[in-house]
């Protein structure tokens, strides 16, 4: 498996070609800039992103659009790598029992990729629910 970080100004002609793990987050946010292009109005983001951060679990919007999110709070609020993991691991267990992704994009910026974020990515991509991923790009 390959593990990249590119600027979004690389990835963005590419970009349909992955699946995109990001924070529930509606408004100016990765979730916002990834969706719309791909047909996610802003109710739908609004609920999807309600449902996620109400219930602090992963979700996705797929077979609708290829996109997954983490609960907000593991982002703009906590710095806890070990939790952010777990929820990594739940979008993985999501992946290879239905959605089947082989390229992902991480997006987790605010506007920058923090530290811990990009930990908790290198981790989970370890675990044996990542096997079947031939790449990760992190955008920073």
């Amino acid at each position: 498996m390959r593990i990249l970080k590119k600027a979004d100004y690389e990835i963005w002609p590419t970009r349909g070609d992955y699946h995109i793990l990001t924070y529930a987050e509606e408004g100016f946010s990765p979730l916002d800039i990834h969706g719309g292009p791909m047909g996610i109005t802003k109710d739908q983001q609004v609920a999807f992103c309600d449902r996620l951060n109400e219930s602090f679990e992963t979700g996705t919007l797929f077979p609708q659009a290829a996109i997954s999110a983490v609960p907000r709070t593991l982002i703009r609020e906590g710095r806890d790598t070990n939790a952010l993991v777990k929820h990594i691991a739940d979008f993985l267990k999501t992946n290879v029992q239905t959605i089947k992704a082989t390229k992902i994009l991480c997006d987790f910026r605010t506007p920058s990729v923090a530290t811990f974020v990009v930990a908790a990515i290198e981790a989970a991509m370890k675990l044996p629910d990542a096997s079947i991923i031939e790449e990760v790009v992190i955008v920073e």
